[in-house]
């Protein structure tokens, strides 16, 4: 009987940042459940929290600091929040709905130093400010855990390199989840997710490669948010958009948002609209369906 070999590897390290005080208690990072804890003993009505980086991570964390009581203070070196995610329309609602629930935003600015002795009290930015702090939270990024794969002998780049149905170099491993950079159907190219529901899908479709069966993991790249009152669920690449049309009512944080490449669809959100759900930000995707931008925005 001959086995197929599965590299199922859905973690990744996050980026530590390598500067003064980085190893000062009350600096946190959350990619591990035991850091959930941690934080979550960590964040009382007293503290102040300082997030560096203002992506998925960095604001839901600033959501639930603040559900909590916590003073919150994001610093973030591009001008919005999810300005790779979202870009700098969406990333700017986003800014405002954290604004309005008390949050305070550094942006063009990054950390260059935490300062403490036995813990920190105050982080320093690029920029020479000094912001009080007694709990940091690091939401930098992540990058895959490769090492693994490259002893190997597998093709690596930004992930385990596969093709569509998930295999590597070696016709008798496969990788899922977001170490796997993948050859996309509908994209013509290699892509890596970092979201759940691309290990939970691509470990199925890596599972029914390895048992010979016809396999193109076409997925399209998902994720979802929740924040305070604001939930929304997103799909697609923001690859080469040139404008954003809304359709309903952004300022009551209800309301679909689509990324337009000339007259296609290439990205589509919903804010807390979860009865029209995603099948149609999906099919006008996936079908290239020429709109209008004017009857999209109806």
């Amino acid at each position: 009987m001959r086995f197929t070999k599965l590299l199922l590897a859905t973690g990744s390290s996050p980026r530590r940042l390598k500067i003064p005080g980085n190893d000062l208690a009350g600096v946190h990072y959350l990619r591990r459940l035991s850091h959930s804890d941690t934080l979550r003993d960590a964040l009382s009505p007293a503290s102040t929290v300082v997030i560096a980086g203002a992506g998925w991570i960095g604001l839901e964390i600033a959501s639930a600091a603040r559900a909590r009581g916590c003073a919150v203070t994001v610093v973030e070196p591009a001008p919005t929040p999810l300005h790779a995610a979202l870009g700098p329309e969406m990333g700017t609602f986003f800014a405002d709905v954290h604004r309005d629930h008390g949050v305070e935003f550094q942006f063009g600015t990054g950390v260059s130093a935490f300062k403490g002795t036995d813990g920190v009290t105050a982080v320093v930015t690029t920029d020479g400010t000094e912001l009080a702090a007694d709990v940091v939270i690091v939401g930098i990024g992540a990058r895959p855990n490769t090492d693994l794969a490259s002893d190997a002998g597998l093709t690596v780049d930004d992930g385990v390199v596969v093709d569509a149905s998930l295999r590597t170099d070696d016709p008798d491993i496969h990788a899922a989840g977001d170490i796997a950079a993948y050859l996309h159907p509908h994209y013509g190219r290699h892509i890596r997710v970092e979201h759940w529901s691309n290990a939970l899908n691509g470990g199925e479709a890596a599972a029914r490669a390895m048992l010979g069966q016809e396999v193109a993991y076409e997925d399209l790249p998902y994720f979802f948010s929740d924040q305070y009152d604001v939930g929304m669920e997103f799909a697609g690449l923001l690859d080469g958009y040139d404008r954003v049309v809304t359709r309903g009512d952004v300022r009551a944080r209800a309301f679909m948002a689509y990324w337009l490449s000339g007259n296609q669809v290439v990205a589509g959100m919903h804010v807390n609209l979860w009865d029209e759900g995603l099948d149609t930000i999906r099919d006008l995707i996936t079908t290239r369906r020429p709109v209008d931008p004017e009857t999209l925005s109806q």
